[in-house]
């Protein structure tokens, strides 16, 4: 049972949709691949989306076991997040999925990393994949 319900998934592709349906879900999960993160900084990293939008999909993530939020009793009160050993496990997923990424942009356009920049989606891991590639090809 993957959403908690008397509902099972009988395929693991409706599975998978369930838990990364939302714009920022696989964003949130890298970020947090890299540390366990407090979620105003987490918020400063992902200026575009809203405060409600973040917990939201960071609630969703939490209750598909992904990721694992930790509430310190502080005043004011920290709250931290971090991923599962199942959000981990996602992790290789994810790299291939950006070296898909970047196959696909590769393939569509004549660009270099300044569109994934103005678009910001400029993480250090993306930058590196991006380099990778054009030492590959020359």
């Amino acid at each position: 049972m993957i959403d908690g319900d008397a509902r099972e998934y009988i395929c693991p592709v409706s599975a998978t949709q369930s838990i990364l349906t939302g714009k920022w879900k696989l964003s949130i999960l890298w970020i947090l691949s890299k540390k366990t993160i407090r979620f105003s900084e987490l918020q400063r990293l992902m200026p575009d989306v809203s405060r409600g939008v973040l917990t939201q999909q960071l609630r969703e993530l939490e209750h598909y076991k992904m990721v694992h939020r930790e509430v310190y009793k502080e005043v004011p009160p920290k709250v931290e997040y971090s991923l599962t050993e199942i959000g981990r496990s996602f992790i290789p997923v994810m790299t291939s999925i950006m070296e898909w990424g970047v196959g696909y942009v590769k393939e569509l356009s004549n660009t270099d990393m300044s569109i994934c920049i103005t678009n910001r989606f400029n993480c250090q891991k993306c930058y590196d994949i991006m380099l990778s590639a054009d030492l590959k090809q020359n």
